[in-house]
């Protein structure tokens, strides 16, 4: 057989795709280094089956000795099992998990024993012995096979959880609510995502804030043909339950003239403008201050996509930058680009904050929306405004302004802000206040 595990077919195309998938990304991410197809769909499927089973030694084809000790080693040590928590039933996290470990596993083994650990064939039966005692012996290579697992598999750990957190943050996941995205094109940016320390440092704090979710409420109405929100009582009989037409004739028309029938609860959600932030990456903003803004922006495209609305983005210093944009059907691509934008940007600069709004507020007349649109800036800047014209640019553009002050006060922006909000400490409360405002 040309892997290792039981009950696989190596030649099935959809088999073949996933270990191809996992070779695509380990050329994107490193050059050099063998790896065969049936070694990759042995790691994928090591990782993604709940119950994996290996092949028995007798049924290994001859040269498959190292490929048979990489998988039984991750199938059986226990400190190797603990990746496959983050991997069991997910495709996704299955090939990211798995690129990054024979990332790793490359990276553990000596240039001179690489290409002989991955190949997994082309050796005689004498050949594969020797070489594996020289492994087990720490030869040449400086540590045994299984030694080198171990250590891959360990420094996967470190980005397991971090692969997961942006799977969610761009999957939105929440109970009850299923997705037709797919990240699977994307394994290399997550992989990189997954190991910048700024996104690590987000994610952080987004994990440390009560669930986003409970804390968003949708503006909705009450609507007979709406969607089904849940239940609740009442005469209107185009909203039955079907359960009540279970009841005898006199006791359902009873219920009818009580209004006290069992009813789907309909309602229709109402559309709402973009949200747009505005945040400044000024000189002032540096440490905690553009840590914290960061989130904050973060956690708010999280309501965006609750409440399906377009979210943009420009950080602004003395000059307003290039903005981001995501629809709120957007691609994981184009999500995973947004956490790359959020990353890159540092601080520094002067602040005009004047010159910010104006721009965000002329990128929504260009755009014509027709619902009204929420502009949240986020700032530490106390420079002058110039109130008239930004007042007439929001009442143009038909945008609230929430304004957010960072650790300061700015009578200017007090004025012209529909909402003004003070944040006096840096902390995972402040952050839900502002998604909830």
């Amino acid at each position: 057989m040309p892997g290792v595990l039981k009950n696989i077919d190596y030649q099935d195309p959809f088999t073949r795709y996933k270990g191809q998938k996992i070779l695509d990304n380990l050329r994107k991410l490193r050059s050099g280094g063998n790896i065969s197809l049936d070694l990759a769909i042995d790691i994928y499927y090591s990782l993604y089956l709940p119950f994996p089973r290996l092949a028995d030694v007798s049924e290994v084809s001859l040269g498959r000795n190292d490929q048979y000790r990489i998988v039984k080693t991750i199938l059986m040590d226990e400190e190797v099992k603990k990746l496959r928590l983050y991997t069991v039933a997910d495709s996704f996290s299955s090939v990211a998990i798995g690129t990054l470990f024979l990332l790793n596993l490359l990276s553990e083994l000596s240039e001179g024993n690489e290409k002989n650990y991955a190949q997994g064939g082309g050796k005689g039966e004498n050949g594969m012995r020797n070489q594996q005692k020289e492994h087990d012996d720490t030869g040449e290579g400086g540590k045994s096979l299984e030694e080198a697992v171990k250590n891959a598999a360990r420094k996967s750990m470190e980005a397991a959880e971090n692969v997961k957190e942006i799977q969610n943050f761009v999957y939105g996941y929440k109970a009850g609510v299923g997705h037709m995205l797919n990240l699977d094109d994307d394994v290399a940016s997550v992989l990189k995502l997954a190991k910048n320390t700024d996104i690590r440092n987000l994610l952080n704090v987004l994990s440390r804030i009560p669930d986003v979710t409970m804390a968003v409420k949708k503006r909705r109405v009450g609507y007979q043909r709406g969607e089904i929100e849940g239940y609740t009582r009442g005469s209107d009989v185009e909203r039955i339950v079907y359960t009540e037409l279970a009841y005898p004739d006199v006791y359902f028309y009873t219920k009818v003239a009580e209004g006290d029938l069992l009813l789907f609860e309909k309602v229709m959600y109402l559309t709402m403008g973009p949200i747009y932030v505005l945040l400044d990456k000024s000189g002032s903003m540096d440490g905690n201050k553009i840590l914290w803004a960061k989130a904050t922006a973060l956690a708010l495209f999280i309501r965006s996509r609750l409440e399906r609305r377009a979210f943009y983005m420009r950080f602004f210093d003395s000059e307003p930058y290039e903005s981001i944009a995501v629809r709120p059907n957007a691609k994981p691509s184009q999500v995973v680009k947004f956490l790359e934008y959020i990353a890159m940007v540092r601080n520094g600069g002067g602040t005009d904050i004047s010159k910010a709004l104006l721009t965000a507020c002329n990128d929504m007349m260009k755009l014509g929306f027709k619902e009204a649109s929420d502009v949240i800036l986020i700032t530490d800047g106390e420079d002058r405004i110039a109130k008239n014209l930004v007042k007439k640019a929001l009442q143009h553009a038909k945008a609230r302004l929430l304004s957010v002050m960072i650790l300061g006060d700015n009578e200017d922006l007090k004025t012209v802000s529909d909402e003004y909000m003070k944040v006096v400490k840096l902390s995972d409360k402040e952050i839900l206040q502002v998604v909830q405002s």
